[in-house]
């Protein structure tokens, strides 16, 4: 190789060389830094599912109709936009059919219900599994009294006619037609009720056996029966209230407490009219509803002793307008009402027009007179037969506008 070739290849070896070590200086230290651009993927209108690429084959999973999750699944996020949390929802539909008569159940863990609809019986769980009572139906049920220890029954209906049934047992008796407004006691071992004959002289409140023996006269009715509640108290003293006390001043009301035996119990003097009993769950207090003109007869809610010689002691108003049959007491100091998120003047008098009015639920603590709203705006229902699960964390009740069962979740 010649001198000539040698200086041209070495030029060359040189040039190339400077070109890259020129370009490594560049990129390792001059070159401008880019942040790399992360591909996006993009997102589908709500409801709508996105499109596939072309002559590609997809297979699509979990997919859910607009408004759905799959369960499990994780809440899409759409980066960059505002997150937000849906509402959770209190109610819980547990029976999408007309409910009657709604009960605690005999363990006191759910509630018991007559079915217009079918004629049948069933008990409900707190956490909504239904299961019939029986497969038998009784039709055309008017009202139902239920026992509070066992599954048993009085069923009246239309034409007057009223049966004793035990769906443990399955036994069946027919009662006396002229019999009406039975209450069990505490144990299920007796029945109060009306024996209202045609001559008001053969008209008596009445004590008996569940299945209609051994039926004893407690008090002479005549013409006073719709003046007379059957009503057995927890404590076994009291087994029906009377409005037939002296008349009071000022629109208020006696009201007496009538015993098995013919006991001399103190009365009740209730400041007003309308008078709606709720026992507590020993007996030793009565809370119950009134109207008087100074609540614009609006039913009220007062709560005093009831037991011995404190019947009608520390009485107190709970400034609450609602009816007590609206109310479910959790322990002897604590009660759940519900409460018409709007009543006006004479609600006492029509009390069928709130049946569709929604109800607010309230939290009344007797011992300080506080009452608490816990209700939130799921919350439309007006509340009928209002039943507490054991451990007090729902409410269930019969919606009085459509007979529907729901369960509240309380906090």
């Amino acid at each position: 190789m010649s001198d000539r070739t040698k200086k041209i290849l070495f030029a060359v070896v040189f040039a190339l060389l400077s070109v890259a070590i020129g370009f490594g200086l560049w990129y390792f230290f001059f070159r401008p830094l880019v942040t790399p651009q992360t591909p996006t993927t993009a997102v589908p209108p709500s409801g709508t599912l996105p499109t596939s690429g072309a002559g590609a084959a997809t297979s699509v999973t979990g997919v859910t109709t607009p408004g759905q999750l799959t369960p499990g699944a994780p809440v899409p996020i759409v980066p960059g936009a505002p997150t937000e949390v849906a509402p959770v929802s209190h109610v819980t539909l547990l029976q999408d059919t007309v409910t009657q008569d709604v009960v605690p159940s005999k363990t006191g863990d759910g509630a018991r219900f007559y079915n217009p609809e079918d004629g049948r019986f069933y008990r409900v769980n707190a956490d909504g599994s239904v299961t019939p009572l029986s497969e038998k139906q009784f039709l055309n049920v008017s009202n139902v009294s239920w026992g509070k220890k066992d599954d048993q029954a009085i069923l009246e209906f239309p034409d007057g006619s009223n049966v004793f049934y035990n769906f443990d047992t399955k036994r069946q008796v027919t009662l006396p037609a002229h019999w009406q407004d039975f209450d069990f006691s505490p144990d299920d071992s007796q029945i109060t009720a009306e024996s209202v004959g045609l001559d008001p002289s053969n008209r008596f409140l009445i004590v008996s056996n569940p299945d209609g023996n051994e039926a004893k006269a407690i008090e002479t009715l005549g013409n006073n029966a719709d003046k007379v509640i059957p009503s057995w108290s927890p404590n076994n003293q009291v087994v029906a209230f009377s409005l037939t006390g002296e008349s009071q001043s000022e629109g208020a009301q006696e009201v007496l407490l009538i015993g098995e035996n013919k006991e001399n119990f103190k009365s009740l003097i209730v400041p007003g009219r309308g008078f709606t009993p709720n026992w507590s769950p020993t007996g030793k207090q009565i809370l119950y509803s009134v109207y008087h003109e100074r609540t614009q007869l609006e039913p009220s809610l007062w709560v005093s002793g009831a037991m011995g010689d404190s019947i009608g002691d520390d009485r107190r108003s709970i400034n609450l307008n609602t009816w007590a049959d609206k109310c479910a007491w959790k322990d002897e100091n604590q009660i759940i009402c519900g409460v018409p998120q709007q009543m006006s003047m004479g609600a006492g008098l029509a009390r069928s027009d709130y049946d569709s009015v929604p109800d607010d639920v309230y939290l009344v603590d007797l011992r300080s007179g506080v009452s608490t709203k816990i209700s939130t705006p799921d919350q439309i229902h007006s509340i009928r037969n209002p039943v507490l699960s054991t451990d007090g964390t729902k409410l269930m009740f019969s919606d009085s506008g459509t007979g529907r069962l729901y369960s509240y979740d309380l906090p």
